[in-house]
């Protein structure tokens, strides 16, 4: 048995997502690339089982309502937004085998990682890297997520002209009052307006609160 096998499947079941033996071996390859590189890059803030739960989990608690939005579109295409680790795109990617990828990210030694782990994971031919910063895409697409990313007032404006007409955004978030607080002064400073919608998750083994925060521009 590999090391998170027991903690993987039940934490799988809890979400109701099933992995083919592809999936999972891309998922075990992509857990222990973040292992063997997080030490050097400081890649994310956590290791062993707190690894797998905070950030694996964590993304992969977005998959079904990733999913419901992507099928409004003919041929979909998610972009993570300051990608850093690969986090929650790459689960994500794994996850979702036809919805297509982008991983942005400017910081040089992570894109140097996210490019590995695309090669380990196998996932190089269909997710792409985009190594600039958000505010120098020309590209757009129909959702546009992020977590542990800029709070919300100070990157909406920058990322309103990135999505396709009907595109909704997606944000990684923590407990519903702070993102109400940040939904309070959006409208007070972003130019743009927006729509939001706030879904609790339920991650495994978690114990503190996260949800998603779907915003679409009126």
């Amino acid at each position: 048995m590999r090391r998170y096998d027991r903690l993987l499947d039940e934490g799988l079941a809890r979400l109701d997502l099933f992995f083919d033996p592809e999936q999972r071996l891309r998922l075990d390859a992509y857990i222990a690339e973040l292992e063997l590189f997080n030490p050097v890059y400081k890649l994310v803030g956590a290791q062993g089982e707190e690894l797998v739960i905070n950030h694996i989990f964590d993304s992969l608690a977005g998959v079904k309502t990733i999913e419901e939005l992507a099928k409004r579109y003919d041929h979909p295409t998610l972009a993570d937004l300051g990608s850093g680790a690969g986090l929650p795109g790459i689960p994500l990617a794994i996850a979702l085998p036809n919805l297509d990828v982008v991983l942005v990210e400017r910081m040089g030694r992570r894109v140097d990682f996210l490019r590995t782990a695309l090669v380990v994971t196998s996932l190089h031919r269909r997710v792409t890297i985009i190594d600039r910063d958000i505010r120098e895409l020309n590209e757009r697409f129909e959702v546009l997520t992020f977590r542990a990313f800029r709070p919300l007032v100070e990157i909406l404006d920058s990322v309103a002209p990135l999505l396709q007409v009907g595109g909704v955004v997606v944000a990684y978030k923590g407990l519903r009052a702070n993102v109400e607080e940040e939904l309070k002064e959006v409208k007070r400073k972003v130019t743009s307006r927006w729509e939001a919608e706030l879904i609790d998750l339920d991650v495994p083994f978690l114990k503190r609160s996260r949800m998603l925060c779907l915003l679409h521009k009126i």
